[in-house]
């Protein structure tokens, strides 16, 4: 494998734990339309999966009902945008993990199917002293993962080949993105796995069990 220049990060489930703070939206969306409040694991699985899969299970809509799915998302976006800060937090290991990249010299950068407004807000709150590369959106490519678009935008965007790039996500279509885009990927099994599925499912070229672990793959971070 050639030495790798540029590491791409998930947001939600792999840089940070977001769960606790989706888990107050999806409730305070059910309690306006009289539901009693969900278990946080069903929420937890689901994060990853998006906001669309969160306002879908919260009030129980049919995949068909499309335009009550996109009003409610909306709906769920708004109250996550009043609570988002609250609870979120970067997993155990990540900013030493950050700050062994930033020792090694490598570039390091986020793909995400998070709103830009929202991953904006968030990544500046908490990786901004970290100095991340680039954060690339779906409104930056008009496409969401597991199109590959958006790691490729990445790659361009810092200079560095797919071929030395690594890309780290904690759900399949962040791997069947990076495969798309001539990626090596890592599965970050400490993530939102969604119920049913195993990392190992995914054919990743690594799985990391903890932050900490993601350095095992990735020879020069000391």
């Amino acid at each position: 494998m050639k030495a790798i220049e540029f590491i791409a990060f998930d947001l939600d489930g792999t840089l940070l734990d977001t769960a606790k703070d989706f888990f107050i939206a999806v409730n305070e969306l059910r309690s306006k339309y009289k539901l009693e409040p969900c278990e946080f694991d069903e929420i937890r699985s689901r994060v990853s999966e998006g906001a669309i899969s969160l306002a879908r299970y919260a009030l129980a809509l049919d995949d068909n009902e499309k335009e009550d799915i996109e009003f409610h998302r909306q709906e769920l976006l708004k109250i996550y945008d009043s609570c988002c800060l609250n609870e979120t937090t970067p997993f155990k290991g990540i900013n030493k993990l950050l700050n062994q990249i930033n020792d090694a010299g490598l570039k390091w950068g986020i793909v995400t199917n998070k709103p830009k407004s929202f991953a904006e807000k968030i990544v500046n709150y908490f990786f901004s002293s970290y100095g991340p590369s680039c954060l690339i959106c779906p409104e930056h490519t008009g496409e969401r993962k597991p199109s590959p678009k958006g790691l490729l935008k990445a790659c361009e965007s810092v200079g560095s080949e797919p071929s030395t790039s690594i890309y780290i996500g904690d759900h399949s279509i962040d791997i069947e993105a990076g495969r798309r885009a001539n990626i090596k990927t890592i599965a970050a099994a400490y993530g939102y796995i969604p119920k049913g599925q195993t990392c190992s499912d995914w054919k990743a070229d690594f799985i990391a069990e903890s932050p900490s672990h993601i350095k095992d793959f990735i020879l020069s971070i000391k």
